[in-house]
């Protein structure tokens, strides 16, 4: 089958949630509008093992591809956005009720039950990505549960460093997670308390930390110890665009765009939409992958259709990078570092890496100047200079 690259058609409307659920009695798709869907209902009627939850307010269907062609035929296959946090599994949700974060919220006072709410309502009408508005509400449930006795007016800028200082003090508290902590307690007191921006003299002192990169060796050694051909093409759409983990896992068949030689990035970070680089050498493989796994919709798809998930691609390249004998550091996001590295020591400019990458600022892009050591190796150490290893007479 030839690569086409076609665009699938715009539908207006609304969107349908959808997100794959692992629970006691097997796998599922639930799902749910995101807005008013006229006839909603009788429209997904037709689909086999459809079920109606009333007290939660979804729908759920078999995790097989016949639910989501019905859904498809029903509202559009455009039109499903798929998502984390629609639902839990049942046995993490009794898991958390038995004593994790979320149980523990029930036993939080309402004032700040309400204020939880808020803040969620807040984010998501901001259109915050779920990931963010998962880690704030994470911090937020482990804050209030600390000042539970006291009035949301009562909070000040001692009661979050005494809470900090708790924190640390119990160990396993990056700097990274003060952050978002404090990116969480400024959008509740600013968008829900209405008070002034605060806790700029609690911000921990900035890391400059370099990325772990690998070397073109490294790649090719990492991408010949995968055999399965579906996850070879993961690995090099990554490194060949310099993708994120969540961006190769929503790329649709019509993102690959061959005549141009480019993959079209939908809502990366920041929502933000970009285009990056398709290798050439990338094509022929991309078409057999294809031709031999038909995907639907999705560039690559998960067992039983939809999005690939996150953790699968992670087990993927923790095997390779096992196999392989690189770097034993090397995560996903290795890989799109190694091709920014790589396009700065090909002589590509920080202006062009900066827009592959979708970084807002040049100042993010520069990072990597710090990395290449192509300049690095024209460098002589003075001890090759010495006639020996131990100190002898220096070369005249």
């Amino acid at each position: 089958m030839r690569w086409t690259g076609f665009l699938w058609s715009k539908t207006m409307g609304n969107m349908v949630l959808i997100q794959k659920v692992v629970g006691r009695t097997g796998t599922r798709y639930v799902f749910r509008p995101k807005g008013y869907i006229e006839n909603f209902p009788a429209a997904c009627g037709h689909i086999a093992g459809v079920r109606y939850h009333m007290e939660q307010r979804y729908w759920s269907a078999p995790a097989v591809a016949a639910t989501l062609r019905g859904l498809s035929d029903a509202v559009g296959r455009d039109r499903l956005e798929w998502t984390y946090t629609l639902v839990e599994a049942p046995d993490r949700a009794k898991r958390r009720g038995e004593g994790g974060s979320e149980g523990e919220t029930r036993t939080l006072p309402a004032r700040w039950q309400e204020r939880l709410l808020r803040t969620e309502e807040a984010l998501r009408v901001q259109r915050y990505s779920w990931r963010t508005v998962k880690g704030y509400m994470a911090h937020l449930r482990g804050f209030f549960r600390a000042c539970a006795n006291l009035e949301p007016g009562d909070v000040t800028t001692e009661t979050v460093k005494q809470y900090i200082l708790r924190r640390s003090g119990a160990g396993g508290y990056s700097s990274s997670s003060q952050h978002q902590l404090l990116n969480s307690l400024k959008f509740w007191m600013e968008h829900i308390e209405g008070r002034e921006k605060t806790f700029i003299e609690l911000r921990p002192r900035k890391e400059h930390k370099l990325p772990q990169v690998l070397s073109t060796q490294e790649v090719s050694r990492l991408f010949a110890a995968v055999e399965n051909p579906k996850h070879r093409c993961i690995l090099k759409v990554i490194y060949g665009g310099g993708l994120r983990l969540g961006e190769v896992c929503r790329l649709r068949l019509a993102d690959i765009h061959v005549d141009r030689l480019q993959i079209y990035i939908r809502s990366g970070k920041g929502n933000k939409d970009r285009y990056t680089t398709l290798p050439q050498s990338l094509i022929a493989e991309l078409n057999r992958y294809v031709e031999a796994y038909q995907p639907d919709y999705w560039l690559f798809e998960g067992q039983h259709g939809g999005q690939y998930s996150p953790r699968s691609v992670q087990a993927i390249l923790k095997r390779a990078v096992k196999r392989s004998g690189v770097n034993p550091h090397a995560t996903v996001h290795t890989l799109r570092h190694s091709y920014a590295t790589h396009l700065l020591e090909q002589g590509t400019s920080l202006r062009h890496i900066q827009e592959l990458l979708g970084h807002n600022s040049s100042r993010t892009t520069e990072i990597y100047t710090h990395i290449s050591s192509k300049e690095r190796q024209r460098i002589i150490s003075p001890l090759d200079r010495l006639t020996d290893g131990g100190g002898g007479e220096e070369n005249p």
